[in-house]
């Protein structure tokens, strides 16, 4: 097993996707999911399932309110996590999602 994982460390060191089966058929990634302020937490989902459990989980050991963040890929792209999964959005192993509180107001004239 230690082998196994030490191959696993070698593709992911060259960026290779390391998406793969587990012994009951469902097929996980590896996510991070990093908030503005630099905090981190690693996730392992399955690649069907909605990614808003990951999400409220992440808001939830953050102490944040899950309603009012968005979450996004190294893209920019807002990701759904109710309607969409990895496989939809083709997240690949150690991608990391960017999650942001959103500011409004601001930006008014100064005195």
């Amino acid at each position: 097993m230690s082998n196994m994982a030490s191959n696993d460390d070698k593709l992911a060191s060259k960026g290779k996707s390391l998406v793969k089966a587990e012994d009951d058929g469902i097929v996980y990634v590896k996510i991070s999911i990093k908030g503005l302020d630099g905090r981190e937490l690693f996730f392992k989902v399955n690649q069907d399932k909605f990614l808003v459990r990951a999400f409220k989980k992440y808001c939830e050991e953050m102490e944040l309110e899950y309603h009012t963040m968005q979450f996004l890929l190294d893209d920019g792209q807002r990701i759904r996590g109710e309607h969409q999964t990895p496989k939809m959005l083709n997240v690949e192993n150690g991608a990391e999602i960017t999650a942001a509180n959103p500011q409004t107001g601001g930006g008014g004239p100064t005195l």
